[in-house]
């Protein structure tokens, strides 16, 4: 394989990494405002925080799985998660 073909292949899963990404935030953002876990009522439909915890600026301080592991130990609704619904939320979490 050319090095050219090579980049051009980085850069495609690259692309195709980050449409997921961006729909894994799309995911977690219904998640997090929808009607199954009721996220919002406890931490604020802008992750401001309410009766729980704020989130806005956590994706600077914890990465993916840090949170993962917080949410999973810490949030009662989460237990009911699938891994990829809670890895969704987590991932909107983390951009706000």
């Amino acid at each position: 394989m050319t090095r050219t073909a090579s980049i051009v292949g980085i850069l495609f899963a690259f692309g195709f990494a980050t449409a997921a990404y961006a729909a894994s935030v799309s995911e977690g953002k219904a998640l997090f405002l929808g009607e199954k876990y009721h996220c919002y009522t406890c931490h604020g439909k802008n992750g401001e925080g309410a009766s729980g915890p704020g989130f806005q600026g956590v994706g600077k301080k914890y990465s993916q799985s840090e949170m993962m592991k917080l949410a999973a130990h810490r949030c009662p609704p989460t237990g009911a998660c699938n891994p990829k619904e809670l890895e969704a939320i987590v991932s909107f979490l983390r951009t706000i």
